[in-house]
Formats: C-alpha cells, structure tokens, sequence
C-alpha cells in the first residue's frame, strides 16, 4: 500500500472458499493501568503481606490484561515470575500509597504488568516471589486462558455490497503516545477485480509504513463478511482535537449473470463499479503535564532502559564504545539521542541502532544510542551515564532512568603519538628478564624429594630385634639346645622347630630330619642338626645398628638438601643482563627503535624469556602490526607462565583483533609450582614405599611433575602454530584470513604452504602471508 494510493488486494475467489477463519491481532495498548478500581483491603490484625490477581482470566487471542500485584510493607525485592510462551510481557508500572490503621501507617506498593495473548491455549502465570521486610513471600499462580474466538465485527457495520471502516486506539491518546489506525474493508459481495485504495489522511501525525493487507472471515450479525484489514502506527504531534482523514476504496462488483458466456463480451467480466468511504475519525490529543525532569526530550511509552560499556580496560589510544539500549513500547523512532558529557573522555556521538515492532502492531521495540569514548588520562576513569526521561501513558506520570556510572581502567597508550605521559608501560617490568639463566629445574627436586623421603623413613625405623627380652630367649634356646642329649636333645629340637616356624626361618628339610630321628628305633648323630639349628638361631640374634642407620640417613638429608640447591635458578653473565637494561633505558627516554634493536638482538642470541617477547609483542602492537604482534605472544609461551607482563600485551593484541584462533596454550603452571609437587609427591612416595598403591600413585605424580615443562616446550613446537601476516583467501574456497589470526602449518609447497584455521578450514596459503612461530623459537 503506498503512502497515497494503493491496491487493497483481498483473496480471490478459489482462496476465499478455502480460507478458514483466523483470529485478529490486538488493536492497541489500552490505558488499563488508569481505569482500575482497587476495593480497600480490610482492616484485619494479620493483612496478607502480597496478593496477585487479574481483571479476568479468559481473553480472547491477541487481546490485552492487566496483572496486578500487591505488597503490604517495605519492598525488599521486586516481584519475579515466569511468563509462559503463551502470554506476552507489554509493559509495567508501579503505584505507592500510604495508609493509617489505629495510629499506625502502613505502605501498599502495587505492580501493575501488561500482558497480551499471543497464542491460544490454558496457561499458568506465576508462581510469583516478592521480598517483603527482608522476607520472601511466594504468591500462588493464576490460570489464564486465551481464546481464539471467531471474529465479529457487529450488525452495525454498514449497509450494501461493501463498507469502509476505520478507528483509532486509543481515542485520546497523549502527545507522541503510540495510536493504531485500523482501516477494515469489509466485504459482502464478490468483486471483479482487486480494489483501488487511497488511504486516510493524516495531519498533526507522524506516521509510519502500513502493514500489510490481511484478509480474514467475521462474523456480521448472522452472516459471513470476508475483511481485509491494514495497521499504520500514529505518533501524535500536538495536542488538541485532530482528525483521520476518510479513506476512499473504488471497487469492481461482480454482477448477476455472470455465469452466462454472451455477457462476457470482448473478455471482460461483467461487473458494477462503486465507490466506498471511512467515517472521518476524530482523535482528542492530550497534552503532556508540566513538571518534565531533565533529560526528557519528548520519549513517551512503557520503557526501560540499560546502560552498558563494551569493556572493563582499555588503553590511552584505544577508544571505548558505550550505549544507551531502550526498550518498551512508545514512540521509539523519535526519540533523539541523549546529551553525553565527561571531563575525562573525548566523547564523539556513534551510530544508532533501530529494532521496532511489526508495522501497525503495540508491539516492542528497541532502539540503541551508541558514543565512542577516547580517554584523556591514565587510572580508574568513571563514565556518567546521559541524563534520559519519559512519560508512562499507562502510570501519568514522569520517570527517570536509574543509571549507575560505568568504572573504565584506562592504561598506558600503546602507540607513543597517543599523547601518553609513559612511553614505556609499567607492566612491562613486572618481572625482570634474566638473560642466558640457568631456570629452576624440577627434575632436580624430583630426586631431593626422594632422598629426603628415604632419609626420613630410615630415621623412623627401628632397627630388627629390638624388642626387649629377644635376645635372652634366643639365647636360652641355645643353650637348652647345647646342654641337652639323647632323646631330651630331639625333644628340645622339636620345640625349637615350633619358634622357628613362627618366625619364618625354618627350612622345610630341616623338620622331617628330626621328625625320623626322633620316632625312628635308628640311632642318628645329633650333632649335624644341633649344628644346624645354633646357626640358625644366631641369626636371629638382634644386631645393634642404630648408630649406621641414623647416620645414613643424616647423609641422604644432607645429599637431598645438595641436589635441591643444584636444581634452584642461577642468574646469567652481567653482560647479558647490561645490555637489556640499556634496552630497557631507551625505551623509558622514548628511543624505541634503539630499544627493539636491542631486545631483539638479546632474543636471537638465545634468550627466550616472556617478558622479553612481551617487549618486542608490545613495540609491534603500538605501532599497528597485529600479526607480529601475535606471533610474539606465541614465542612467549617458551618461558615461564602466567608471566604478567606477557598477559597484560597478549591481551592488548586481543583487543587489537589478533589471536583468534589460538587455542589451548601452556598450562597456567610455574616451573616453580612444578618443582613443589614433583618434591612433595616423590617424598610421599618414598616415605610411604610399604603402602605399594599409594607410593605407586605418588610416584607417578611426582614425575609427571618433573618433566611436564620440557613435555609441553615438545608438544608447543610440534603444533606447527603459525600467525597471519597479511590478509589472505585460501586457495579453492571463499574463506579469509584476517592479520593476527592463529593457524597450523600442516605442509609445505614450494611458495606455499598448507594451513588449518579450524574445523572445514583448510588449504593452501602464500607461505609470505603468514608467520612461523617455530622460527622465532
């Protein structure tokens, strides 16, 4: 339908027999929240503190009710429920009085939610939980039911084979509240052809696109009428009394007869032309009230709003983006922006984003005013939120938005010509870069943890035999043994047998040599096995070794402590050292060439700490390169984790759009923190050696522990990790690559080498477009 002239187009013929009957969307927001009436609760010892209810629980698809919920005392927590598919959330508001009940006042807040119909079926709206005095109170669910009833537009509707009908909601709408213009053809007769439609005239309004024709069957008094109905959403400009124009359909009426074929003459079909009008509408404008706060510039519906910052930290030179999101219901696309002012930001007005409802529908909308933030200096900077306000139809009343202010840290600029005060960020020096070192090494504490755990576990044990009295009854047995003879001498051999079993010493030969010596009538030398057994027995004298053990053990403590000092950081040559810091110096004094000549110089002689690819990342990030930038943060990881200043520049080249891509990393262990387990687990696993399962385990830990870092170096480099130099097309697909971007080398050809960036994405690249990481390790 154009703004002038169009062509209301309802179905032909064929369609009309074969269409069913569909319910109508809603007609407008109604100022519901205005025309309730609220009994007066009783004046009871115990009032109930919260109570739901509804003006009625069955509505028909697409129309509107209004929920209530009433608090008596203090609000401690606004309500909360859960609103089924079903039903829809429009809009809410909220009213408070006061009331005085023998000598005492008693506050009553009412929350009033706006609820539509969007789907038919049996619901259940709730449970509700609000916080009354510190307490929370559930309130029992309401069942709510949404009909889709057929559709009638009276028995007064108009008279003839057509009538043009329109109406406006709400009739007395507020300056800049939404109004929906309805303008119904409804259709008693055939047509010929489609219709010719010039739709009403609208002075004072501002008016947006008509929806689309939608044509459906209703009820007119006892007969079926065909309506084709077209939405347009008014915004009213100024107060007063306005006017609809009359809307104005020229229609082809099929006449009587038709079915002969002499009356189609030269092809065309029979019919009677006529012309229908629209009553013109009257529309009563209210004037918004005086006493509007600041910030409100004309916004009027049910609104809410969000103040957000699209990040926590950000540098001198790197801008920051905030917005103002507004949603709700009313005159959304002519609200202006808001007044943004701060001493601390260069604030420049951004884009704004719109998302509105359905055309000619009191749906919601959103629209989003975005400002870019440059900061002027360094530290925790607050944004104060624009100044917004709007006027609720539904309440009649002014409302504000509650905006927090936003915290900003603002660090050192990444490029020097930002105008910062510090060329050489601080975080940079969070730990100092020992060149040519020799690194903690757990290995090392992986055998003092075990010397230490076995020089333990021998200072504990007790040496064999210590029992008091062993040594006296080892002894008797000898020499019961050596005094006895004859068949005494075997007697006292089987007894001797009998202690020795309990010991576990007895050889099995030795216990049938004396069984047939002693029930046998031949006569057996006792000698041999008196032998035998004095021997047997001395062995099992108690030896006094206490001295030796407690000695080696002293040994192994001091040989523990020694290999532990062996396996501690050792710092490298003091020229090495001089010249990082005559680096370091240039890049204070702002000589920032000199300085990455001589951090990388520093670096291809050997030194491969984190902190010093976190230097040479940071001089490629200030000046722009995010690709080797990237590939810095990469080489990085061959030092030590979790090192700061690495984190702090990794996650500048994030901001700067790098390292997408880069998947898992080092894990967030310290050489050190390696160490401290590989000790502690190798000096359980020593010190419980009896418990087999236990010192198993332990041991196991404690050597994972131990060669985890040089593992981790071994599979970093076996990734094949590289970082897009330049913007580049896989070859045979429609896929890019951006700078910075981490990819796998897989192959290589010639000039061109064989990358992965993920799942499906893989081919072939020019291998100048993409940085090797393994070539800076």
């Amino acid at each position: 339908m154009s703004a002038r002239e169009g062509r209301m187009r309802p179905p032909g013929r064929e369609a009309r027999c074969a269409r069913a009957a569909i319910a109508p969307l809603a007609a407008a927001l109604a100022l519901l929240a205005a025309g309730l009436v609220h009994a007066p609760p009783a004046a009871i010892a115990a009032p109930i503190p919260a109570e739901a209810r509804i003006e009625r629980s069955t509505i028909d698809l697409g129309e509107n009710l209004t929920l209530e919920i009433t608090v008596r005392g203090p609000v401690s927590e606004e309500p909360s429920f859960d609103v089924p598919g079903g039903l829809e959330m429009l809009g809410q508001s909220s009213s408070r009085s006061y009331e005085w009940i023998d000598g005492h006042s008693r506050a009553e807040t009412i929350f009033h939610y706006e609820l539509a119909g969007s789907e038919a079926g049996r619901y259940t709206l709730g449970p509700f939980r609000v916080g009354v005095g510190g307490e929370i109170v559930s309130v029992p669910a309401i069942a709510v039911t949404v009909l889709a009833a057929a559709t009638s537009i009276g028995s007064g509707s108009g008279q003839g084979p057509a009538s043009l009908l329109a109406d406006v909601e709400p009739r007395d709408p507020y300056v800049g509240q939404p109004v929906v213009l309805r303008v119904r053809l409804v259709q008693r007769a055939a047509l010929a052809e489609d219709p010719q439609y010039a739709p009403p005239s609208t002075p004072g309004f501002w008016s947006e696109p008509a929806s689309q024709p939608e044509s459906y069957y209703a009820a007119e008094g006892n007969a079926r009428v065909l309506v084709t109905e077209t939405r347009t959403r008014l915004y009213p400009l100024a107060s007063g009394n306005q006017t609809v124009g009359e809307a104005v359909a020229r229609l082809a009426l099929l006449e009587g007869g038709t079915s002969d074929p002499a009356r189609w003459s030269g092809g065309r079909v029979p019919r009677r032309e006529m012309m229908v009008r629209s009553p013109v509408v009257a529309v009563h404008v209210r004037a918004l009230p005086g006493g509007a706060p600041a910030g409100f510039g004309g916004a009027v519906g049910v609104l809410s709003t969000r103040w957000d910052c699209d990040r926590g930290h950000t540098e001198r030179d790197v801008p920051a983006s905030v917005e103002l999101d507004v949603r709700g219901i009313g005159n959304l696309s002519l609200i202006h922006a808001p007044t943004l002012e701060s001493d601390d930001f260069e604030v420049f007005a951004g884009d704004t984003e719109d998302s509105l409802g359905a055309p000619g529908q009191p749906s919601a909308g959103r629209r989003t005013f975005r400002w870019t933030l440059l900061p002027r200096r360094e530290g925790t900077l607050t944004i104060p939120p624009p100044a917004f306000a709007w006027f609720d139809p539904a309440a009649q009343a002014y409302r504000s938005a509650s905006l927090a202010a936003l915290s900003l840290e603002v660090g050192p600029a990444l490029n020097a010509a930002g105008g910062s005060e510090q060329t050489f960020p601080p975080q940079l020096f969070d730990r100092p870069v020992r060149p040519f070192g020799v690194p903690l090494r757990p290995w090392a504490f992986l055998l003092a943890g075990l010397l230490a755990g076995i020089a333990v576990s021998l200072a504990r044990a007790r040496a064999p035999g210590a029992a008091p009295g062993r040594r006296a009854e080892i002894e008797a047995l000898r020499a019961t043994l050596a005094a006895s003879g004859g068949v005494a001498f075997w007697k006292r051999a089987e007894e001797t047998l009998v202690w020795l079993e309990t010991e576990g010493a007895l050889p099995p030969a030795l216990r049938e040599r004396i069984g047939s010596a002693r029930y046998s009538s031949a006569m057996t030398n006792p000698v041999p096995v008196r032998r035998e057994l004095d021997q047997i027995l001395a062995a099992r004298l108690p030896r006094e070794r206490t001295l030796p053990r407690r000695a080696l053990a002293m040994l192994l403590g001091v040989a523990a402590i020694a290999v532990a000092c062996l396996g501690m950081p050792r710092p490298g040559p003091e020229s090495a050292a001089a010249a990082l810091r005559a680096a370091d110096d240039a890049a204070r004094a702002g000589v920032l060439d000199q300085a990455h000549s001589g951090w990388l110089s520093s670096w291809k002689s050997g030194v491969r700490e984190a902190p010093l690819a976190a230097r040479l990342a940071w001089y490629e990030i200030r000046s722009g390169a995010v690709g080797p930038a990237a590939a810095w943060v990469l080489a990085g990881e061959a030092g030590e984790a979790r090192d700061p200043a690495l984190a702090w520049v990794r996650d500048r080249v994030r901001e700067a759009g790098g390292l997408s891509g880069e998947g898992a990393g080092r894990l967030p262990i310290r050489r050190a923190e390696w160490a401290g387990a590989a000790a502690a687990f190798a000096f359980a696993a020593a010190l419980l050696r009896r418990r087999r399962r236990i010192a198993v385990v332990a041991g196991l830990i404690a050597l994972v522990s131990a060669v985890a870092f040089p593992l981790e170096d071994a599979w970093l480099r076996g990734l094949g990790r590289a970082v897009v130099r330049a913007p580049s097309t896989i070859e045979g697909t429609e896929i890019e690559l951006e700078p910075g971007q981490v990819v796998r080398i897989t192959g290589r050809d010639g000039a061109r080498v064989m990358v992965s960036a993920g799942r499906g994405a893989s081919g072939w690249i020019p291998a100048p477009a993409v940085f090797g990481v393994e070539e800076l390790q």
